[in-house]
């Protein structure tokens, strides 16, 4: 095997595994998940949003909306389920002043025509001095190591 039969072989396995790779993610449930989102994942936004929006590559069934402070208390932003509304895009208006919160938790759920259900979270801060969630999240976690009783040896 010459040089040349070898770089064509080898470039036609990639290919090919990255073709199966991308086929595998499209048949997965990748495709409900939002292409974008407003505010997107992680962001800092200078003010408060004014609505939340989500766009999928599909048209899907918006099961669930629900936005969630930090410490997880429910705001009610007046989502209702509409089984008759498949779509891929959806905006809904934050017509109200938030409640103080170091970030915001937007909880969704859609499924498809075909029934597949698939649900995900995005996070967001607004505001002076504002940090990503990320980060905050981050700086919550301990440093401390859990220590057990001892229970003795099970024979």
């Amino acid at each position: 095997m010459n040089i040349r039969q070898f770089l064509m072989t080898t470039t036609s396995l990639i290919l090919m595994m990255l073709l199966s790779a991308n086929a595998y993610a499209q048949h997965s449930h990748g495709i409900l998940t939002p292409g974008v989102t407003f505010p997107q994942d992680d962001a800092v936004l200078i003010d408060p949003p004014q609505m939340i929006t989500m766009s999928f590559r599909v048209d899907v069934r918006l099961l669930k909306l629900a936005l969630y402070t930090a410490e997880e208390e429910w705001i009610n932003i007046g989502f209702q389920y509409d089984p008759s509304r498949l779509s891929h895009s959806f905006v809904y208006l934050i017509p109200f002043e938030l409640p103080a919160s170091d970030y915001y938790i937007a909880r969704w759920a859609v499924t498809d025509d075909r029934r597949r259900l698939i649900n995900g979270e995005f996070k967001f801060a607004f505001g002076a001095g504002a940090l990503p969630p990320s980060e905050i999240i981050a700086a919550r976690v301990s440093d401390l190591e859990e220590e057990l009783p001892a229970t003795g040896s099970y024979r």
